[in-house]
């Protein structure tokens, strides 16, 4: 379970018994992006308005879906007028992480390897994003 705290306008959350612990400033809490995944300079994969804190904290160590949605709740608690799109950002989540896996994959695997294109254009049909 996410435990959390309110203490000198900083949001302290942690999980018990992992490496788990973060400050954020509670007029960031809410803050959304345009998340991109795949390689820097390549067309990739957009998100559009999908939680800053929640992609960076959960596509990581920690992926488990409960933590995210406790953490979704953490943050509509302190910023209930954010705009953003928590079916897009848990999407995000599960991508980016796939994405990952496939990436290291990739590159521990010798015998064929996929190109950057065909990881992005397989996520995108597995996820139906085009």
């Amino acid at each position: 379970m996410i435990k959390h705290s309110l203490i000198d306008n900083l949001v302290y959350i942690s999980i018990d018994n992992v490496d788990f612990s973060y400050r954020i400033p509670i007029k960031k809490i809410g803050n959304s992006i345009d998340w991109r995944i795949g390689v820097k300079g390549t067309a990739g994969i957009v998100m559009k308005n999908v939680s800053t804190w929640t992609l960076q904290l959960f596509t990581k160590n920690i992926t488990d879906n409960k933590y995210v949605n406790q953490f979704k709740s953490i943050l509509e608690e302190h910023s209930t007028n954010n705009t953003i799109d928590w079916e897009d950002t848990l999407l995000a989540v599960i991508i980016q992480n796939e994405y990952n896996k496939l990436i290291a994959a990739n590159n521990i695997t010798a015998e064929k390897k996929n190109s950057e294109d065909e990881i992005i254009s397989m996520l995108k049909k597995k996820y139906k994003l085009d």
